[in-house]
């Protein structure tokens, strides 16, 4: 049996009660960069860590006030692990611990707006969407993104990282800018827009399956031929006034059925049908008007000859006021 070396109580010190014992060498680590901060400057130790550069808060609350009920599952700024171990506009900066990127869900706003908004803005360097790329270097025109995240759920828009461009409260313009509507303008291939989104969304409901990202790509413009055929208009492909009418009549909600008719509340004749015309059989009855089923035919008129006959009023097949109250309806027109 192996002895066992036992150390007095007295030899076990914890490190935490006796941090005095354990100090070795000097190092240089530098706590603070300046004993007394400026004034109006935090003390580092109650400075925050990191912070969304100024301007694109104002950004992020401009798109909040024109869509406020849009998704925001996507939404995002401060990077994540992956983020975190690349050079990433997500990262906070080394100097003043600003965060230059926003990522913004593409659900529920329009995001070609965004980004044309974007574009235009001089604190942009640059803006992702959906596999594309718009870069200050390339003087925003548009390029294939090749990085591995499509950025087709959201939109990501970066900053410059000058001081005065990233704390700019310029407007972004997103809240107030007019948006073109489906009938604004001529619509063909390459436009883009919110009149754009909203032909989409009419195709689909004929049945287009059309993806609306208000971009009039080649499958929009297939679909647009197809309809001006079906519709005998110029086939083009360009989306003018008659082809703007020709698809608002397809896509026009049917007419609501006529509310229900209560009897008493109009004239029945010929052709009309409803609850009452119902009523009507029913209180003549069977024999004379035949099965009730809603619809003033020239059987139900004849029944209600018979009845205005055998009651000694007027005969004319209408069932109006005067037969309504003889067959104790209350009229109500």
């Amino acid at each position: 049996m192996e002895s066992m070396t036992v150390v007095p109580e007295s030899v076990l010190i914890p490190e935490d009660d006796d941090p005095g014992s354990r100090i070795g060498e000097p190092v240089e680590y530098d706590l603070f960069e300046e004993e007394e901060p400026p004034a109006g400057v935090a003390p580092p130790a109650l400075a925050p860590a990191y912070h969304l550069a100024p301007v694109l808060g104002v950004l992020r609350d401009e798109i909040d006030r024109r869509w406020p009920h849009r998704d925001r599952a996507s939404d995002g700024w401060i990077g994540d692990p992956a983020h975190q171990a690349t050079q990433s506009d997500h990262n906070p900066d080394t100097d003043n611990r600003s965060v230059n990127a926003l990522d913004v869900d593409r659900d529920g706003i329009d995001p070609m707006l965004v980004v044309r908004r974007c574009i235009a803005h001089p604190s942009t360097q640059y803006v992702i969407f959906d596999r594309t790329i718009w870069s200050r270097t390339r003087d925003f025109n548009a390029a294939r993104y090749t990085g591995s995240n499509p950025h087709d759920r959201h939109l990501h828009v970066s900053v410059s990282h000058d001081r005065a461009l990233e704390a700019s409260t310029r407007t972004w313009g997103i809240v107030d800018v007019a948006v073109p509507k489906l009938g604004d303008r001529i619509l063909r291939r390459g436009s883009r827009g919110g009149d754009v989104r909203e032909l989409q969304t009419l195709a689909d409901r004929l049945g287009a399956k059309l993806t609306v990202d208000g971009d009039y790509g080649p499958r929009t413009e297939t679909w647009v031929r197809d309809f001006q055929r079906a519709r005998r208009l110029t086939v083009d492909g360009v989306v003018g006034p008659r082809t703007v009418a020709a698809l608002r009549a397809a896509t026009r909600p049917a007419p609501a059925p006529p509310a229900n008719r209560a009897p008493g509340s109009r004239t029945l004749r010929a052709s009309l049908s409803g609850p009452d015309v119902e009523f009507v059989q029913r209180f003549v009855g069977e024999r004379r008007c035949g099965r009730a089923t809603g619809v003033f035919e020239a059987k139900t008129e004849a029944g209600v000859r018979w009845y205005q006959g055998m009651r000694g009023i007027t005969v004319d097949g209408l069932v109006g006021r005067q037969t309504w109250r003889q067959m104790g309806v209350e009229v109500s027109y």
